[in-house]
């Protein structure tokens, strides 16, 4: 809760609690509404017919960006190809009338500014396109779009994060925050303006704001809070941002099968496992959380399951029950830990906002989605902090990227 008010105080804080320009606004619209989801190579055009709040009818159209646009290519020509497609999808929507309001995702680190301004930071995923990097990317599509008279506004520069909360509440009002437990893990939720005090633009006159709470980075600096083992330790010491995003990295399903193997191996080097453990998993990455959660699962007299996923896909012929079970506990710990540390940070985000009573959570990622008992042991983790008579309800919610982005178009043209 500390660390949250700090965020919101200042900038540079380890949690980085950014606002959003989203408000809390009645979801009740009707109209036509698209959505943009440019989440690396390939994106997404989606159109979406909502009457009364709620989604009667979606299409989509899905793309690939050319190498040569991705690759050494230009801004000119990266949007132009995608307001190329944007404009071959809307058709005759577009012709006549208002712009149709549309919400763009772009899942690269951007800096936002408002709800419809924004700037690319850095690029990744081996985008290397030049005049993107400090410009408006809102601006850049949409200069392409109007110069190709396509009749298309774009309205909201949105966060995946932002969009799985927004399009939860257009079916549940009670919907307090949204999270990612996927490959990587984020959250947010609502939070008064007032208390929003290191932005003084903000209109006051709306009571709350979605904040993105980038709460991956939590504790990093100096690790007061969380429990961090050597595994942890290891996992960060060898990646790209050593030092950021520890709590990401205890809880995410790209470190989770990282750090199953690195106890497996520990306990095969310590004697407590057979050797062909520490010979067959010594390739870092090389265990995947699918069959980390494959394992949990296991259920079995004598647990075949773990026997087979252990032979199959790493050439382990784990012949001994009482080996199997340390390798189906160590999985199950793994995964557990991080359900009690996402509850943890649901949990603390809800006393902070004070919806603690009575809330819904809308939650995407496989992680959430796929691991056995994830759902109930968060579930408890967050009662065991707000209340055991707490409504807590956490639900699953797709597509924050997609859909979500075009619910945020409908909110912000109905302001």
């Amino acid at each position: 809760v500390l660390f949250r008010s700090q965020g919101l105080a200042r900038d540079g804080c380890t949690i980085r609690m950014l606002p959003t320009f989203v408000y809390r606004n009645s979801p009740k619209v009707d109209g036509v509404f698209y959505a943009l989801d440019i989440g690396g190579t390939n994106f997404r055009v989606i159109r979406m017919h909502v009457k009364g709040g709620q989604l009667t009818y979606s299409n989509q159209q899905a793309c690939r960006i050319p190498e040569e646009h991705k690759v050494g290519g230009t801004a000119e020509g990266m949007f132009g190809f995608v307001a190329e497609a944007i404009g071959s999808f809307v058709g005759e929507d577009a012709k006549a009338g208002n712009p149709i309001p549309l919400g763009f995702t772009f899942s690269f680190p951007v800096v936002q500014y408002a709800i419809d301004k924004g700037s690319l930071l850095k690029w990744t995923k081996g985008f290397t396109t030049t005049g993107v990097q400090g410009e408006d990317l809102v601006q850049l599509l949409q200069k392409e779009l109007d110069k190709r008279k396509i009749h298309v506004k774009i309205v909201a520069l949105c966060n995946d994060t932002v969009g799985t909360l927004i399009a939860r509440l257009f079916d549940d009002a009670s919907t307090e925050m949204g999270v990612i437990l996927g490959t990587g893990s984020n959250g947010c939720y609502w939070e008064r303006s007032k208390n929003i005090l290191k932005d003084k633009s903000l209109d006051r006159g709306m009571k709350e704001m979605c904040i993105n709470m980038e709460f991956g980075n939590f504790d990093s600096h100096k690790l007061n809070v969380l429990p961090v083992t050597p595994y942890d330790d290891e996992i960060d010491s060898h990646s790209p941002n050593k030092g950021s995003q520890r709590f990401e990295k205890m809880i995410s399903g790209l470190y989770l099968g990282e750090i199953s193997r690195l106890i497996l191996v520990a306990l095969s080097n310590n004697g407590a496992l057979p050797k062909v453990f520490a010979e067959k998993l010594n390739k870092p990455y090389g265990f995947s959380a699918k069959d980390t959660s494959i394992i949990s699962a296991d259920i079995l007299p004598g647990l075949h399951i773990v026997h087979e996923t252990l032979m199959t896909d790493y050439h382990i012929d784990c012949t001994q029950p009482s080996d199997r079970f340390v390798v189906r506990e160590v999985c199950r710990l793994v995964s557990s830990r991080s359900a009690q540390l996402a509850g943890m940070a649901v949990a603390a985000t809800l006393i902070k906002a004070e919806k603690n009573g009575d809330a819904t959570i809308a939650i995407d990622g496989s992680v959430f989605e796929k691991t056995p008992y994830y759902k109930a042991i968060l579930v408890k983790t967050i009662k065991s902090l707000v209340g055991e008579n707490a409504d807590i309800r956490c639900v699953l919610q797709k597509d924050g990227s997609g859909l979500g982005a075009g619910f945020i178009a409908a909110m912000v043209s109905h302001k």
